[in-house]
């Protein structure tokens, strides 16, 4: 991550990780799926949450989901300092269509619009050169 407070951090990406972020640039969001038991992985892991599998092939997910839950940052001891004029900032656990249940920012939406149950698309934002972060927003 950068240090610097006035940017947007950048993810750490690593050989595990490149599939999701080459994915995002590309606009796809992608989790990995066991071929021996087809549970979805996310965060990214070298082996399957449920059998121990360590074949897990990246899988295109969404492009929607739901909200499962959600909280409001009015402060920016949660959020990175450079974030002050983006506040207040909407999070939400996103369970997102054929994927896995992730935590992302919900852009477009007033605090007081966002609710369980709400459904969202994905969109991929830029944070720097070649890397797109997923964040989501209401579904037209």
């Amino acid at each position: 991550m950068n240090d610097t407070a006035t940017e947007t951090p950048k993810p750490e990406i690593t050989d595990q990780t490149r599939p999701f972020w080459e994915a995002a640039r590309e606009g796809r969001l992608v989790m990995q799926k066991c071929a021996a038991c087809g549970t979805v992985n996310f965060p990214p892991k070298p082996w399957c949450i449920d059998c121990g599998c360590r074949d897990l092939p990246w899988t295109t997910v969404g492009p929607g989901g739901t909200v499962y839950s959600w909280t409001i940052s009015r402060s920016v001891a949660m959020n990175w300092p450079g974030w002050t004029g983006q506040l207040p900032v909407v999070m939400a656990l996103v369970d997102v269509d054929g994927g896995a249940r992730t935590y992302a920012q919900v852009i477009d939406c007033a605090p007081e619009d966002i609710r369980t149950g709400l459904r969202l698309v994905v969109t991929m934002v830029p944070v720097g050169e070649d890397v797109f972060i997923p964040k989501f927003r209401p579904a037209a």
